[in-house]
């Protein structure tokens, strides 16, 4: 393990969960006077019960920097709320040389977060320099959890080891470049057979799994094939099946009765493989 796979098993086990909570705030959806508020009432209702949080950085950059100072805060408040958990930048930056050098820096040192996502369509060169510090994840983003993520990304490649679909390609690299132990992948719960694919490739990199709840994503696949060989090393995430289960003034109770039971479906499928948190 590295810093960052030692740090991310310690929060799961913290929380016996695999739970990754997406923090997309939407104005037009959020039954709060603001961001932070909003944010501030789902980690308070939901810290107990997750490893990670997800803040998109898209949703805070959309609302200029009002929002920058909400996510600022927001990430101030998971620090001191849930100091163990997990907190990944959903930015999907993909860059070469100094740019990918300064978007590190920002997401590191200047926004602080444990983990980030990117894209590498520049090849290794767009990945190496976010792979520094081993005690930093980076999630790139390998088969999107969208039908759109086929028109690319299933496209069959002619490799060395044979024809393969983009995606399996780019686990393969991927692999080979995570030296120190911090590299991951991001793979859709939509996409079953392909995380599956990724998973057996990739046995003990760590999985950043969206598509469940609002998307639809068969959850005991996203299990059964996105966690490792001891049921770990997977980020279940939901987004708007947690955040917004209330438009109401309960929206932080529901949230947090929709985090409860996404960790409880979860660690059943762990059990009834015997990889529980219990075992």
């Amino acid at each position: 393990m590295s810093g960052f796979t030692d740090r991310l098993e310690m929060a799961s086990q913290a929380a016996q969960s695999l739970v990754c909570v997406g923090l997309d705030p939407d104005p037009s959806r959020m039954p709060a006077p603001g961001v932070y508020e909003f944010n501030r009432a789902i980690v308070d209702a939901t810290a107990s019960l997750v490893c990670a949080y997800k803040p998109n950085l898209a949703f805070y950059e959309a609302l200029g920097l009002p929002g920058l100072r909400d996510l600022e805060k927001t990430i101030a408040h998971i620090r001191s709320a849930a100091p163990g958990v997990i907190i990944i930048g959903d930015a999907k930056r993909g860059d070469i040389g100094p740019s990918a050098q300064a978007y590190a820096t920002a997401l590191f040192d200047v926004w602080g977060f444990d983990a980030i996502t990117i894209n590498a369509w520049g090849g290794q060169d767009t990945v190496t320099p976010f792979l520094e510090d081993e005690a930093k994840g980076v999630f790139v983003w390998c088969r999107g959890s969208n039908p759109g993520s086929a028109d690319f990304q299933d496209v069959q490649t002619v490799t060395d080891a044979g024809q393969m679909p983009l995606y399996r390609n780019m686990a393969i690299a991927c692999r080979g470049w995570d030296t120190k132990g911090n590299l991951g992948l991001v793979v859709g719960a939509t996409v079953p057979e392909q995380l599956r694919e990724v998973r057996a490739e990739c046995p003990e990199m760590p999985l950043l799994i969206p598509g469940v709840g609002a998307q639809g994503g068969d959850l005991e696949a996203a299990v059964s094939f996105g966690t490792n060989s001891r049921g770990r090393a997977a980020l279940i995430n939901s987004s708007r099946g947690i955040i917004y289960a209330s438009s109401g003034s309960d929206f932080a109770e529901a949230a947090a009765r929709e985090a409860d039971k996404l960790r409880e479906s979860i660690n059943q499928v762990l059990d009834a493989a015997g990889k529980g948190f219990g075992s």
